[in-house]
């Protein structure tokens, strides 16, 4: 079928196409009210959800909460129970302590412990004074119930010097001078002699003790000096063992 072209024709075809354009470009129709109602049904769904998963959520953080507080009465009920057994062993240990009386046994016994003490400690006091420094410790100051532990720990050292050949740093005065005082290494063989060499290797010689106070005696040969010097580099390790002679310590040494 043809169209005839011409000025009516096109217009006829415009007023034809118009309503058809118009009815493009218009927007579309608002939802009718069973869409809105199925929107709100929707979105009431949605904040029902919502709130069960908050009131879930905040059902468990309460029974965790509950549990908490039931394991520390728990724990605090143990607690009490155990300080109540404290103190009733507690209490009983002082009943049997006052029981004992200070007649007793135990509180002679502990009477004659101090006094062992006492008598030991003043035994290696007296022996410190006559022996080379490091053989016989000090006793350690201690309470009454600790002196007589303190005096066998001492005595146990002072077993354990004599039988040992030992290097120690000591202040001595040499013979025939008391202004000048010096550190020196000391080769000590138990309780029964020692010798001693200068820090810087100058000089040796042997050493005696009188009341506490170290003398130091220089010997002039150069081989008795020398045989010192290495027999002290040998208890340290510092040198191969051989035998070396030594000097003999005065007379009145230990």
């Amino acid at each position: 079928m043809r169209i005839p072209a011409g000025p009516a024709h096109l217009a006829a075809i415009v007023l034809l196409l118009a309503p058809l354009a118009s009815a493009r470009g218009a927007e579309p129709p608002a939802p009718g009210p069973a869409a809105a109602a199925l929107e709100q049904l929707r979105a009431a769904n949605q904040a029902r959800g919502e709130e069960a998963r908050e009131l879930a959520a905040w059902t468990l953080e309460r029974q965790r909460l509950e549990a908490l507080v039931d394991a520390t009465r728990a724990e605090t009920a143990r607690l009490e129970r155990e300080a109540d057994q404290a103190d009733a062993a507690r209490d009983a240990a002082r009943t049997r302590l006052a029981a004992l009386g200070a007649g007793s046994d135990l509180e002679a016994l502990r009477a004659r412990l101090a006094e062992a003490a006492a008598r030991v400690g003043a035994d290696l006091t007296a022996l410190a004074a006559r022996m080379p420094p490091g053989v016989v410790p000090a006793v350690a100051d201690a309470a009454d119930g600790d002196a007589f532990d303190a005096a066998v720990r001492a005595l146990e050292g002072a077993e354990r010097a004599a039988s040992a050949v030992a290097v120690d740093v000591v202040t001595g005065t040499r013979d025939g001078r008391t202004d000048a005082p010096e550190a020196v290494k000391v080769l000590r063989v138990a309780g029964a002699a020692a010798w001693w060499v200068s820090l810087d290797g100058a000089a040796a010689g042997t050493l005696s003790v009188r009341a506490g106070a170290v003398t130091l005696h220089a010997v002039a040969d150069d081989a008795a000096r020398a045989a010192i010097i290495a027999a002290l580099a040998q208890a340290e390790g510092r040198a191969q063992p051989s035998i070396a002679l030594l000097v003999a310590p005065p007379g009145d040494a230990p």
